[in-house]
C-alpha cells in the first residue's frame, strides 16, 4: 500500500514507490475500468508493475460494500496475488 486509506495518491506517489504489482479500484466504474491507461501512463513506463503487465482492476464495489462483496474483493485480491507470487490456490 503506497498511502494511508483513503488519501490521495499521486502519479509522482506510485512512479516512486516502483511497485511490482498493482490493484486499480476505480470508483463507480465497475468492469469498465481500463488497465491499459495505466499502462500507457508516462511516469509509470519504468515500474516493475507495467513493464512486467502486473496491472489488473478490482471492482470497487468489491471493495467498498460490507457484507459478501467484500469478502469476494478479499478473496479476488487473493487470486491475484497468489497467480504473481506463482502459490497455487
Amino acid at each position: 500500500m503506497i498511502a494511508k486509506p483513503g488519501a490521495r495518491v499521486s502519479d509522482e506517489d506510485i512512479a516512486s514507490a516502483r511497485p511490482d504489482i498493482i490493484l486499480l479500484a476505480w470508483a463507480a466504474t465497475g468492469k469498465r475500468a481500463n488497465p491499459q491507461i495505466t499502462l500507457a501512463h508516462r511516469l509509470w513506463q519504468s515500474l516493475p508493475a507495467v513493464r512486467n503487465k502486473r496491472v489488473f482492476v478490482i471492482q470497487d464495489e468489491l471493495l467498498n460494500t460490507p457484507g459478501p462483496p467484500l469478502v469476494a474483493g478479499a478473496r479476488e485480491i487473493s487470486r491475484i496475488l497468489k497467480e504473481f507470487s506463482g502459490v497455487s490456490a
